[in-house]
């Protein structure tokens, strides 16, 4: 009996598979999050501890299991594609929570919050005091850089000065204080520029110790408002934050503009004073700014009220 032949299906017409998702690998995904940290596929195998051909076989891996180049190599170094930008966070979120699902409670959530490094060492305790079936996992960027990064880098909660910049509709932000910046000195340099208010000519020849951080093998200098322009100033020790900056100044003779929140712990201590200056009066707000998704609106109010009653606090 002849069985009739079935119509065979053009290979152009023929629904392509998608790679499943089975194939994906954990130590793949850990593989490009290290070189999105570094910036470079050497230091991620050093990381990893594989090979840098590892690393590469890798990426090839991720890129063809997702359809799009995540990584563009340049000169110096490697940088993110835009698609690999999009994908960076949702890999960093996996594997988070593969992380907490291993080793946590289940019923703690866990919260991923960005500021600076002289904010969370006075506010993040005030958090944490307070943090019902919370895990903070705290990462430190100069205020510049979460402003332009804060979806990107996949932040739940900002606290930093000024507005947090363009935030997507699922994002809500609150003043939570008033953050004045001062000319902080040690005590032996400003006795010789003097009591009462400083001018600003006074300080031409006095260097400053000035905020800088590295991106793709350049030193950026960084704008930390003072109102004396840097290209007026002389140039001193160049450092990431300013808590390191106030540790620079504290032991050399130099001079620091920043935040009066950040250098109060050295003022009590006599290590260093803060100098008026005729005519600068330097404020900005401190914003609290978190996903509304991911906090309730009691943890918002919670938080919100913590961090005004420690900034109030501060201020007296």
């Amino acid at each position: 009996m002849l069985r009739p032949v079935a119509k065979s299906t053009p290979l152009a017409a023929r629904a392509v598979p998608h790679p499943d998702v089975a194939e994906l690998r954990v130590g793949d995904m850990l593989t490009f999050l290290a070189v999105v940290r570094s910036s470079s596929l050497t230091a991620a195998a050093r990381e990893r501890k594989v090979t840098p051909s590892q690393v590469s076989k890798a990426i090839t891996r991720l890129e063809t299991h997702f359809g799009r180049r995540l990584l563009e190599r340049g000169s110096r170094g490697v940088v993110l594609s835009d698609a690999g930008r999009r994908l960076a966070p949702t890999l960093e979120q996996v594997v988070t929570e593969l992380e907490a699902a291993r080793g946590s409670d289940p019923d703690t959530m866990e919260l991923s919050l960005g500021a600076p490094s002289y904010l969370q060492t006075t506010l993040l305790p005030v958090l944490a005091s307070i943090a019902e079936n919370l895990r903070i996992r705290a990462f430190e960027l100069p205020p510049a850089l979460l402003r332009a990064s804060a979806q990107d880098e996949g932040f739940d909660m900002l606290v930093l000065p000024s507005a947090p910049g363009h935030l997507p509709a699922s994002w809500v932000s609150e003043t939570v204080g008033v953050l004045r910046k001062v000319l902080f000195a040690p005590p032996a340099l400003a006795e010789r520029l003097g009591r009462g208010p400083v001018s600003p000519a006074a300080l031409g020849d006095v260097p400053f110790v000035l905020p800088a951080y590295r991106q793709l093998g350049r030193v950026v200098p960084v704008d930390d408002d003072c109102p004396l322009p840097r290209a007026q100033r002389r140039a001193g020790h160049e450092v990431g934050t300013i808590l390191v900056a106030l540790e620079v100044a504290a032991a050399t003779e130099q001079l620091v503009f920043g935040p009066q929140l950040s250098g109060r712990r050295h003022v009590e201590a006599g290590t260093l004073v803060e100098v008026p200056v005729e005519g600068w009066d330097v404020s900005e707000p401190l914003v609290f700014a978190c996903h509304v998704d991911r906090l309730s609106a009691r943890q918002r109010s919670l938080f919100t009220a913590a961090l005004r009653a420690a900034m109030q606090h501060g201020s007296d």
